[in-house]
């Protein structure tokens, strides 16, 4: 049973043996004559697969058809291009070596220009047919290549001859010094045409690229910066200008393309591979042509979606701001949250409309697409492990109100006010002028202490502790350090300072003195203050201020109170000795400032 592409291509065959048979006649160009080969070589090659794709129904022929498209065949390659394919083994000899020895025989031939292409004829052998150029082999058929062929085998013999013939009359003609030397004419011609209008190309594109930027200078400096215009022409003008370079290097490099292509076209051995080029090109430019075009429903809904998602995040920022501004007002929700929520719930619309258009998105289907997406996100999981958790700390910290930007902060051991706030990290700037950066998840594990969240009401008391002995009244000392803390700038008259007495030690009494103050950023100046002051005021009061780990014998020693702060007839006093009676020795000695 015939199948359906034996006919066209036995006409094939019979228009193309007619042509190279003509003799008195026209003779057809060689331009025909390649065509003529190259459309039959690829309709040999493909006989296989067509005839498998023909038959449907399960008959006897499909064995034999499912093997012809399983064993495509070695192609015999000349100059590039393939001109008949070898399907089986031979005493051993792979396909692959039998193609080449071929090809090294089918070259051998056309540079012999001794021998007559009438020599190249086909001698049947019973079991097998081969190709003679006279007395030479050139190959052998056997029925396993007819079989593959899906051809009788006297048939393909015939065939082959024909080509054998075609091909080696076409060898000799092109491959002569005259050729040669035209190849290298057009070439010469090529280059310079090359040349010239990579050298005008340039020229050109440095030219209009200074014009374009000289006048895009030229308006915007002529026109105000509050006109829409030059602000429009500012912000299309440097992607207009990506643009016209982007393109100029296009040109470049399809001048260069068809440069090349050229040059292969001028020589025998080199022309397959151009035509080839071209067809690579070409294919490819048409697939992109016709991807683009279907993809222009998806397109349209991609840029739906963003458009969408652009006008619901114009809506997200309105009503948050009047949350921010106080001009809206919901329950339970804090001006200070605005900001932030704004952000978490923008990033929550970016990351929705981010899933919605990925199915849409050209290549999203392709292994390499898909490859790259998991790349991506087992490399921010595990890469990212720390950094999501500071940021999920930074948003518990936020709806958490511990802190705001301007408080002034103790966390861990550092203390200052508070300077900037972000989603990993917080940075607070000490009373030396020092910026720390503490990352959100070591704020949320340690503790916080926030000096400004009380003073903006009612005040934060701030407390030092001083150690007095017990010689000292403590109602007099207590006197003297709340007079010390009214003394002091930044301390508040009300609440009015207090004192406490927190420890009765083996040697001395420690008072706590407590004062409130608005003002808790300027603290270390506050301290400082205070403690001058309560210097001042127990000197003044002839109060020393020590802890004396010895009794109170001050016969001898002179006191610790400053000289100005002394009676000009202050005189140091002496050890005294006297005679006590033998009845009052019996008697205990009290150890006092005032024992004699």
């Amino acid at each position: 049973m015939a199948t359906p592409e034996l006919v066209p291509r036995s006409a094939c065959w019979s228009r193309l043996l007619q042509s190279s048979s003509m003799k008195g006649g026209t003779r057809p160009s060689r331009k025909v004559r390649l065509a003529l080969l190259w459309a039959c070589s690829l309709l040999l090659l493909s006989a296989g697969s067509a005839t498998a794709v023909a038959q449907e129904a399960p008959d006897s022929s499909v064995a034999s058809e499912s093997a012809a498209a399983e064993n495509p065949g070695t192609p015999v390659e000349i100059d590039g291009r393939p001109i008949l394919s070898v399907y089986a083994s031979v005493a051993g000899i792979s396909p692959q070596e039998r193609a080449a020895a071929i090809q090294k025989r089918v070259v051998e031939l056309g540079r012999r220009r001794d021998l007559a292409l009438e020599s190249i004829h086909v001698e049947d052998h019973g079991s097998w047919s081969e190709i003679l150029a006279g007395k030479d082999r050139i190959m052998g058929i056997t029925p396993s290549d007819a079989a593959a062929a899906d051809r009788a085998r006297p048939e393909l013999a015939a065939e082959y001859a024909e080509i054998i013939r075609i091909v080696v009359k076409q060898y000799r003609e092109e491959h002569t010094w005259r050729h040669f030397v035209e190849g290298l004419v057009y070439t010469f011609l090529a280059t310079v045409a090359l040349v010239t209008l990579l050298v005008a190309a340039f020229m050109i594109r440095r030219r209009a690229g200074g014009a374009i930027e000289q006048r895009l200078a030229r308006r915007e400096a002529e026109r105000p910066k509050e006109v829409l215009v030059p602000q429009i022409r500012r912000y299309l003008g440097p992607p207009f200008t990506a643009m016209f370079h982007t393109l100029f290097w296009v040109a470049i490099l399809g001048m260069l393309q068809t440069y090349v292509t050229v040059i292969l076209r001028f020589f025998a051995a080199t022309r397959y591979t151009s035509y080839q080029i071209t067809h690579w090109l070409l294919s490819g430019l048409g697939q992109f042509g016709k991807a683009i075009v279907a993809y222009i429903p998806h397109l349209m809904l991609v840029g739906l979606i963003c458009l969408l998602t652009a006008y619901v995040i114009r809506v997200n920022r309105f009503i948050f701001e009047e949350i921010r501004d106080e001009r809206l007002a919901i329950r339970g929700f804090y001006p200070d949250w605005a900001e932030p929520t704004a952000k978490l719930v923008r990033f929550l619309i970016l990351a929705a409309a981010a899933i919605v258009v990925f199915p849409y998105l050209p290549g999203s289907d392709s292994p390499a697409f898909k490859g790259i997406s998991v790349f991506l996100g087992v490399l921010l999981s595990l890469g990212s492990t720390s950094a999501v958790a500071h940021a999920v700390a930074g948003t518990i910290l936020t709806y958490m109100r511990a802190f705001q930007v301007g408080d002034f902060v103790r966390i861990g051991n550092d203390i200052g006010e508070v300077v900037e706030k972000t989603l990993l990290v917080t940075r607070i700037c000490t009373q030396k002028k020092e910026v720390v950066t503490i990352p959100n998840g070591t704020v949320l594990g340690g503790v916080v202490i926030n000096y400004s969240a009380e003073a903006r009401q009612k005040g934060v008391i701030f407390h030092t502790t001083v150690t007095i002995g017990y010689n000292a009244p403590w109602r007099q000392v207590h006197e003297l350090l709340i007079s010390a803390a009214s003394a002091t700038d930044d301390v508040m008259r009300e609440p009015a300072p207090f004192v406490v007495q927190t420890a009765l030690n083996d040697f001395y009494v420690a008072y706590e003195l407590n004062a409130y103050t608005i003002h808790p950023k300027n603290m270390q100046n506050i301290y400082s203050a205070l403690h001058q002051n309560i210097q001042d005021k127990f000197n003044e009061a002839g109060v020393e201020i020590n802890s004396p780990h010895y009794a109170a014998l001050r016969d001898g020693n002179r006191t610790t109170i400053p000289n100005h702060y002394l009676p000009s007839d202050y005189k140091t006093p002496v050890f005294k000795t006297e005679a006590v009676k033998e009845s009052a020795a019996l008697e205990p000695v009290v150890d006092s400032p005032n024992a004699k």
